[in-house]
Formats: C-alpha cells, structure tokens, sequence
C-alpha cells in the first residue's frame, strides 16, 4: 500500500475531477508529506522504521492506519489530525534512531567511467537520494540493476563468465561472421 502523499489536487488541470473534499485531505498531507521525505533523504528510502524498537513501531502502526482510514473516509479533519500525529511520529523515530547511534544514509558508491559516463553503483536502491548528493553527475545503478542488466540484455556476457573462470570483457562486438560452424557453440546453449 502506497504512503498518503500530497499530490497538489487543487490543480484542476491534473486532477479536475477532485472534490472539495479530495483537494481538502490533499491539503492535509502536504506537512507530512515534506516530513517523509526529509525522512527517507536523511536515512534512506524506508529505512527509518528498521531504526526504532517495537513500541514506536506499534505506536507508528496505529498512526498510519488512523491516517490511510481517514484518507478513506475523505475526513480532511481527521486526516488533518492523523497527518499531525503522524509527523510528530517521525520526529520521534528519527530521534530514537540518532540516539541509538545509528548513521544517517551516506552509501558506498564504486565508480567507473566508460565510454566517457561515469557510472556509480550503490548496493542498497533505497539510498539513492544520498548517493546523487554524496556524487552529482553520476548515473548511479544498484548492483541488482546491474545483475538484472548483466543476466537479461548480455546472456552470452553470464555464459563466458560461467564457462571461464576468471575471465575479463574487455569489449562485446558483433561477430564478423555469424556462419561460423565450430564445436564451440555447444558451451553457449
């Protein structure tokens, strides 16, 4: 289920269908929409909740569901309330987690230039927000884009890698002559 989040309902050319009420709940979320996403930049993309022990997480629960219910019910009050609730929540998780010692997000980046773009790789997708303030100009990747990359559009990049321990792409150019009949195609099937 997707966090409520301010989606700006009182521009008629986006949403012209919403009601008095929509745009009213809209309004409502704006203060705790800013205050998630302060959240998931300082720690990362849904990475607070794992911070905090189980009372503030029950505590939380309780929140978010008053607020999605009240969201529901398109009850601005209540989702005005809820909303409230909800930020001060947040406040109270990030401090438990500062006081528990744990660090705000600042991931590993390893970087490589190819083709004149500097590529960086992060291995959790949750921190990417730190890791384009930590590296501007980086087109950052995860390791699993980069598997699902490696595994999906390059099967004969995985087969060399699987048939040659140890062995390096150095470059992947299109064979010279495709009709080449040899013994070594039964590595590759």
């Amino acid at each position: 289920m997707k966090r409520p989040t301010y989606q700006k309902k009182t521009d008629r050319i986006i949403h012209p269908q919403a009601s008095a009420d929509d745009i009213k709940c809209d309004i409502a979320l704006a203060a705790f929409t800013r205050a998630s996403e302060q959240m998931d930049k300082k720690w990362g993309i849904g990475v607070l909740v794992g911070l905090t022990g189980p009372e503030t997480l029950a505590r939380w629960g309780k929140a978010m569901a008053g607020l999605y219910a009240a969201e529901d019910e398109k009850d601005a009050g209540k989702v005005a309330g809820w909303a409230e609730v909800c930020v001060r929540g947040l406040a109270m998780m990030d401090a438990e987690a500062t006081a528990a010692g744990h660090q705000p997000a600042d991931p590993m980046i390893w970087e490589y230039e190819f083709d004149g773009i500097t590529y960086g790789i992060i291995e959790d997708g949750r921190q990417w927000q730190a890791a384009y303030r930590k590296r501007k100009g980086l087109v950052i990747c995860t390791m699993r884009e980069v598997a699902i990359a490696l595994s999906y559009h390059n099967a004969m990049v995985r087969q060399v890698k699987e048939s040659f321990n140890g062995a390096e792409v150095t470059a992947i150019r299109k064979p010279v002559n495709d009709s080449i009949d040899d013994d070594l195609g039964e590595l590759f099937e």
